[in-house]
C-alpha cells in the first residue's frame, strides 16, 4: 500500500466497514499509473479453521473468466486461425444451424440467441456430475432459440461454452493448455489455472460460503466442469492484474484489436448493448471503464479497468451474497483514484405509505419478474437472489441505488396509477418493465 496517499486511509475505512474480521471476506487490488495504492486481504478464508484473507490467496473467478476466454479468441483471430465472421456450424459441424448463421462475434457479444443452458431444468438433474465439453453442448444445443442471432442482446453462459470449444478446436490444443502456453505462462500468471479436476488440491485456495439469516454455509456443490470457459478458472488479484496491464500495454492483442474488444456491440436499430467481446463498457464519474463481475456458489468479483487513466481495481469476495458489496468497493476505489468520489444525492421526502404505491411485480417484455417489495420505510428491487438493491428517492418518481452510483430507477404512472419503470443500471441496457396487477 501507498500510506501516503490520502485515498488510501478513505479505502481502508470503507473496507473494514464491509467485511467483519469473523465473517468470509475479501482480497482487493487498486493499481493507478502502475503503483499499487492499496493491496489487502480482509476476513476470513476459511471459516472452520480461522484462516486469515491473504490478498495473494486464488478465488474462483467466476464470470471473470469470460474477459480471459474472449482474449483467448482473439488472439486465434490475430493468428489468422479464426474470424470474427466465421459461422458456429463451420467451426462445430455438430451445432444445429439454427434460424440463421451463428457468428463467433454473436458468442463474444452475448448476441447469438442461443438459450442459457443454467436455465433449463435437464442441466439442474446433472449439475453435480462431472461432464465433458460435449455432453455440456448436447445439454442446450436443440433447444428452441429465443431470438435470432443479432437482433437482442442476452448474457449467455452457453456461447462462452461454446467459444472454449473453438479454442480448443481451432488450436487442437486443451483450453487449459491453451490458456498455459500463450497467456499464463508467459505473463507469470503462476497461481491461475483451469479447475476442472473433482477434489483437486490448490494450494491456498479460499473457501466459498452462502449466508443465510442464521449462518454461514458451505456453496452448494456445483461440477466446475459444467463453467468452462465461461467460469472455470481459479486466480488471483495479482494475477488479474498482470493479465489487465499486458492486454492495456498490448503485450497480447494490438491495439486495433482492442479497440474492437471494448467496443459495445450494437442491435439493429442502433442501440448499444454496452458489452464488448468478453466485457461491459461503462462508465466512472463519466470516465470509461471495462469491466466484469463474476459470481458463483461461494463466490463474488468485481473486475474494473479505466483505461484512459491507467487504472485497476479488483475486488475477491467468498461470500456470494456480496456481489453488490463487490462493485459498490470497487467503482468507489475507482472515483477516489479519479479524485472525484461519489456524493450521496439528497433524498426526497416520502412516507412510508407513500413508497407502498410503488411496490409491485413488474415484468419485463422477456417475461422476467423484477419485484419492487416495500421493507423497513424503504424500496427494494429484487432483481435476483443474488442481487437486491436498496432504492432511494430523488424525486416523486425517480430513484437511486445508494450501494450502485451512477444507476436509476424511474417509474411511470397513468391516472396516479404507477403502470412499470425503467431501469437504467450503471452498467448494461437499460430496462423496461410493467407493473402486473
Amino acid at each position: 500500500m501507498s500510506p501516503q496517499d490520502p485515498i488510501v486511509p478513505l479505502i481502508e475505512q470503507m473496507v473494514v466497514n464491509a467485511y467483519p474480521s469473523t465473517a468470509p471476506g475479501a482480497a482487493l487490488l487498486l493499481v493507478r499509473q502502475g503503483e499499487v495504492l492499496y493491496r489487502r486481504g480482509i476476513g476470513l478464508a476459511n471459516l472452520e479453521h480461522q484462516v486469515p484473507m491473504m490478498p495473494d490467496m486464488p478465488f474462483c473467478l467466476a464470470s471473470l473468466t469470460k474477459p480471459i476466454t474472449a482474449t483467448a479468441v482473439l488472439m486465434l483471430v490475430e493468428a489468422g486461425r479464426l474470424a470474427l465472421t466465421d459461422s458456429l456450424t463451420d467451426l462445430l459441424p455438430d451445432y444445429p444451424s439454427g434460424m440463421a448463421p451463428i457468428t463467433v462475434e454473436h458468442l463474444l457479444t452475448h448476441t447469438s440467441g442461443i438459450p442459457e443452458f443454467s436455465e433449463i431444468p435437464e442441466w439442474w438433474a446433472v449439475h453435480r456430475q462431472e461432464v465433458t465439453v460435449d455432453q455440456l453442448i448436447d445439454l442446450f444445443k436443440h433447444h428452441t432459440h429465443p431470438f435470432a442471432p443479432g437482433t437482442r442482446w442476452s448474457y449467455c453462459n452457453s456461447g462462452y461454452i461454446l467459444l472454449g470449444a473453438i479454442i480448443e478446436k481451432v488450436s487442437g490444443k486443451s483450453y487449459r493448455d491453451f490458456l498455459d502456453e500463450h497467456m499464463f505462462s508467459p505473463l507469470g500468471m503462476m497461481h491461475t489455472c483451469y479447475e476442472p479436476i473433482p477434489g483437486r488440491v490448490i494450494p491456498g485456495m479460499v473457501s466459498g460460503y452462502t449466508k443465510t439469516p442464521d449462518a454461514y454455509l458451505h456453496a452448494e456443490y456445483f461440477s466446475t466442469s459444467h463453467f468452462f470457459a465461461a467460469g472455470g478458472l481459479v486466480s488471483t488479484a495479482d494475477d488479474l492484474a498482470r493479465f489487465c496491464t499486458a492486454l492495456c500495454t498490448g503485450n497480447l492483442l494490438t491495439a486495433e484489436t482492442l479497440r474492437r474488444m471494448w467496443t459495445p456491440a450494437r442491435l439493429p436499430d442502433g442501440t448499444s448493448t454496452r458489452y464488448g467481446c468478453g466485457w461491459w463498457v461503462s462508465t466512472c464519474q463519466g470516465r470509461p471503464v471495462m469491466e466484469h463481475y463474476g459470481i458463483r456458489p461461494g463466490y463474488a468479483n468485481q473486475l474494473l479497468v479505466l483505461p484512459d487513466d491507467n487504472i485497476l481495481v479488483i475486488v475477491l469476495s467468498n461470500d456470494d451474497g456480496n456481489l453488490n458489496q463487490t462493485e459498490h468497493l470497487a467503482v468507489e476505489m475507482a472515483a477516489l483514484s479519479l479524485g472525484n468520489p461519489y456524493q450521496p444525492p439528497a433524498c426526497f421526502p416520502f412516507s412510508s405509505d407513500e413508497l407502498s404505491h410503488f411496490a409491485g411485480d413488474y415484468t419485463t417484455s422477456e417475461g422476467k419478474h423484477l419485484p419492487v417489495v416495500s421493507e423497513a420505510g424503504q424500496l427494494v428491487l429484487e432483481g435476483t437472489p443474488e442481487e437486491r438493491f436498496a432504492l432511494q428517492p430523488l424525486s416523486p418518481l425517480e430513484f437511486f441505488f445508494p450501494e450502485i452510483p451512477e444507476s436509476r430507477l424511474v417509474f411511470s404512472h397513468k391516472k396516479d396509477r404507477i403502470t412499470g419503470f425503467l431501469w437504467s443500471p450503471r452498467r448494461g441496457m437499460p430496462l423496461h418493465a410493467r407493473k402486473t396487477e
